[in-house]
């Protein structure tokens, strides 16, 4: 057991427990309710408007499950790395990937959504990519492969006849990704990443709780041993989850760089959340002093760099985009600007100012990462900017921007599903891993 560390309030905080009658104690049954009543608005927004529901589903689910992925991200990384800073954190963020099988009860309804969702998995396209090879429109203007000459020529047809072009270019290039945009394939690929993410947490969660237990060395040298291929099939299945779920939304479009888009805004919102929740507890004296001025700043460090991560990936996909100016591929961000009524212009620009330009200034000082009220107003921001940027990236493919309550209710109702189960788990385990061979290291961290 650790040595006994005084909180804030003086409570001692030997064995990092949230005792009974803490105010912690039964709140996850606040994030329950609040949970159930997002989910009946969303169950409204289901029987009035299904495919705004399945746009609004879709958003609240990614907004959530980011956060459990960046988390197991972390704490691989913690073990890859074999970092002893981190370990007084480590185990929020295990609590925090730990509900991963929550996700794949969620997930239903996307299967039911999928038709809704992608307009390639619709009867209408699947007929029209089967018959595309004796297409008399495709022939004539030339667009089995979509040739940038033959889309150059299109604005000079008929309205009627360019629109119909337009639509077989479309479903020709819907046809050469049949083979992987099929919904059989589509739904054993889910099923496959959501049993991948879950392995990865209950192991690692296995062997961080029962250490605690324990104080066995070796469960801390299997997770090091394990952390190399773990990361690899994270980022194999991450990369391939944004691919199919958030890039598909728009089956013309493509970008090798998606996935990597999608991991750093894991990331970033899980460090973000790291720092509002330990904050939390430690202000309710239920941390001690394992996390204090020293770890903030390291975490204020690292909220730093993935927003300068996040802002670089996301300058590349568009720079490289919109310097070959290919049709078919500024179609995406044309679709955030000006078409829609240019509707999400305004989004877009809050993005590139709150999302990168304020933070990236505002976190650049010593001070500001030290001050823990200074970090946290940071880090609230970054969490709000991330639910912002997976609105931008999911609902510009429904149409223009025109906030919804079944919005709020799908995200509310996801997230409090979620993070009800994270609380419950904290009550039954401690909240520092009390079995780690580097918790000493830890407490007695100092950064340079």
């Amino acid at each position: 057991m650790s040595t006994p560390t005084k909180g804030p309030s003086g409570a001692a905080a030997s064995d990092f427990r949230i005792p009974a009658k803490s105010s912690w104690t039964g709140a996850w049954r606040i994030a329950a309710a609040v949970g159930c009543l997002g989910l009946g608005i969303a169950a409204v927004g289901w029987f009035k408007d299904p495919t705004r529901f399945a746009f609004s589903y879709l958003f609240g689910y990614v907004v959530s499950l980011s956060l459990a992925l960046g988390s197991l991200f972390f704490v691989l990384v913690q073990f890859v790395t074999k970092a002893g800073w981190g370990v007084t954190v480590r185990r929020l963020a295990e609590l925090l990937m730990r509900p991963m099988l929550v996700f794949a009860v969620l997930s239903i309804p996307l299967f039911i959504s999928i038709p809704r969702l992608f307009p390639w998995a619709g009867a209408k396209h699947a007929e029209a990519a089967e018959s595309h090879e004796a297409s008399p429109l495709a022939e004539e203007r030339g667009l089995s492969e979509l040739e940038p000459a033959a889309m150059r020529s299109l604005p000079r047809a008929a309205p009627q006849k360019l629109e119909k072009a337009v639509e077989a270019g479309e479903e020709s290039i819907v046809a050469h990704k049949r083979f992987y945009l099929n919904q059989r394939f589509f739904q054993v690929r889910l099923v496959l990443y959501l049993f991948i993410w879950f392995w990865l947490a209950d192991r690692y969660f296995g062997w961080s709780s029962e250490q605690d237990k324990t104080k066995a060395l070796r469960n801390t040298a299997s997770a090091q041993s394990f952390a190399p291929p773990a990361l690899i099939l994270f980022g194999f299945s991450l990369t391939f989850f944004a691919f199919d779920w958030l890039l598909s939304l728009d089956a013309t479009w493509y970008s090798t760089i998606f996935g990597v888009y999608a991991f750093a805004s894991c990331a970033m919102f899980n460090m973000a959340v790291l720092i509002l929740l330990s904050l939390a507890l430690r202000r309710s004296g239920l941390m001690g002093d394992a996390v204090n001025v020293e770890h903030y700043h390291d975490m204020g460090k690292l909220l730093f760099g993935w927003i300068s991560f996040w802002s670089y990936v996301s300058f590349a996909q568009f720079f490289l985009v919109w310097y070959s100016n290919i049709p078919d591929e500024v179609a995406w961000f044309h679709k955030r600007w000006s078409e829609n009524g240019g509707t999400w212009k305004p989004v877009t620009a809050a993005i590139v100012v709150m999302h990168f330009f304020v933070p990236f200034w505002f976190l650049m000082s010593r001070n500001v990462k030290r001050r823990t009220t200074l970090l946290a107003t940071a880090a609230g921001c970054m969490v709000v900017m991330h639910v912002v940027d997976i609105y931008w990236v999911v609902m510009p493919n429904l149409g223009a921007f025109a906030p919804n309550p079944v919005d709020f209710g799908c995200l509310v109702g996801i997230f409090g599903v979620y993070f009800a189960f994270v609380l419950r788990s904290m009550e039954g385990f401690p909240l520092v891993p009390i079995g780690d061979p580097r918790l000493s290291r830890a407490l007695e961290y100092e950064n340079a």
